[in-house]
């Protein structure tokens, strides 16, 4: 799953992970982030994401659902933080409803759904 494009120019182009189960916002993500020249990985869910992390190069940003069947967003979080290798890597938040367990996800972006792409443009700019 996800895109992987030529490098472009003369720096590296950095990677974005989306953890995302709905395959249509999954791929509207994607598209919009592949066209600002970000590279781009994806997962379903939490438990998918973080068996990728464990393979592939760290991402400069993740962009996390928090409602996902199997392994939520809080409980890929919480698994993140306690994992040094990842531990450090921002996050941005995607969710349609409240966040009511915020305080579980440490210092994170929150934005909701459905996104605002200039909103999400801007947080990922500023984390990466």
């Amino acid at each position: 799953m996800g895109r992987r494009l030529a490098e472009q120019g003369p720096s590296r182009r950095k990677t974005i992970f989306i953890i995302e189960d709905d395959p249509g916002v999954c791929d509207a993500l994607v598209t919009v982030l592949c066209d600002e020249g970000y590279e781009v990985m994806t997962a379903r869910d939490g438990a998918d994401a973080l068996a990728r992390l464990r393979e592939a190069p760290t991402p400069a940003l993740i962009v996390l659902d928090l409602m996902m069947p199997g392994m939520d967003g809080y409980a890929f979080r919480a698994e993140q933080l306690r994992t040094p290798a990842i531990s450090d890597v921002p996050v941005v938040v995607l969710t349609a409803g409240a966040a009511p367990r915020a305080t579980e996800l440490g210092s994170v972006d929150i934005l909701k759904k459905p996104v605002d792409l200039v909103a999400l443009l801007d947080v990922v700019g500023r984390n990466t």
